[in-house]
């Protein structure tokens, strides 16, 4: 009997994942899907047909999985270093 290694079940969960993720893309970038969503959490929306918001609200076909995301690229919030440091407080050194 041949046990399966960790390796092996993360690659099987891995790609049940990717599936399960594939499929709630596909049926979030139903307009009406996405109009009920829109109705039912945004307050401005939620006297509205969801046809309505569909036709009017949602622009554009949806893109699923064509751009690529690059988290490195693009705006990022930076600002001050704003944690505070006591006299007595030590420090970790990370050598690398």
């Amino acid at each position: 009997m041949e046990r399966e290694t960790i390796l092996a079940k993360n690659i099987i969960r891995a790609g049940e994942n990717a599936a399960y993720d594939a499929a709630c893309k596909r049926l979030l970038a139903n307009k009406i899907i996405l109009a009920w969503i829109m109705k039912s959490c945004i307050k401005e929306y939620d006297n509205l047909d969801v046809n309505e918001i569909a036709e009017h609200y949602i622009e554009g076909d949806p893109q699923i999985a064509r751009t690529a995301l690059h988290p490195d690229e693009g705006e990022q919030i930076r600002g001050s270093n704003t944690e505070d440091h006591t006299i007595s407080e030590g420090f970790i050194i990370v050598a690398g």
